[in-house]
């Protein structure tokens, strides 16, 4: 992750220090794993260019700011979430595809496979849990409002995989809710993480399915391609 904010004369050290901890801190609600980004004034305003890790390379989008919005994300939730959904339809190329990190799914009979990839096991974990959400409806509508925690821990990389994707299935029946990110850390035989989505809206997530849970079926944790990869089949 890069993160670069360009010196201007025109803004004060709080203004950089503020624009700067907002910015971080929408990126990163948005799941962006490889950005740079500058902040400058133009036209009244604040010009924020960003650049961002795509499977085609480094894709530079621009963006117009209002420096007070920017500003009040910090403390006014509201207007977090305002900004955060512009940005997440602005930016969603860049938020969904990086050059190493992504998932797909795979047909079983009558269930579904899910595989996710990438630089390291906890980054297959993530994606293979976003090819979870996809089973039930596209993760791009589904905002990162709310987080929960979720700690597991098993005998091999397999049975640790099957245990997270059941521990997400878990929690989205029992709480009502899909995710849409998700922040794995793995430390030998046990797995920790954070999830972040909202509750289940039928009219604007337009569930597909109930995913009933993960299987044994071609479950598989190996390296692939110089990264990683994370494989199952779920029950739907």
């Amino acid at each position: 992750m890069r993160l670069i904010m360009r010196e201007n004369p025109l803004l004060s050290s709080q203004d950089i220090q503020g624009a700067r901890e907002a910015v971080e801190r929408l990126l990163g609600e948005l799941g962006l794993r490889a950005f740079a980004y500058t902040v400058e004034p133009k036209q009244g305003g604040w010009s924020l260019r960003i650049e961002c890790a795509t499977d085609g390379g480094w894709r530079e989008t621009t963006l117009a700011v209002d420096s007070v919005e920017l500003r009040s994300s910090l403390s006014d939730a509201a207007v977090r979430e305002k900004l955060r959904a512009d940005w997440q339809a602005r930016l969603r190329e860049c938020a969904t595809r990086g050059t190493q990190t992504r998932w797909e799914h795979y047909p079983h009979e009558a269930d579904m496979g899910v595989r996710g990839f990438g630089p390291t096991k906890a980054e297959a974990f993530e994606q293979a849990a976003l090819a979870l959400t996809a089973v039930i409806t596209d993760p791009a509508v589904v905002e990162p409002r709310d987080s929960v925690i979720i700690e597991c821990e098993a005998g091999d990389d397999e049975m640790l995989f099957a245990e997270w994707l059941n521990n997400l299935v878990f929690e989205m029946a029992t709480r009502g809710m899909l995710f849409s990110r998700f922040a794995v850390s793995i430390d030998g035989a046990r797995l920790r993480a954070q999830a972040w989505g909202e509750r289940v809206e039928v009219a604007r997530h337009r569930p597909a399915v109930e995913v009933k849970g993960a299987t044994y079926t071609t479950l598989r944790v190996a390296q692939h391609g110089g990264g990683w990869m994370a494989q199952t089949v779920v029950d739907v």
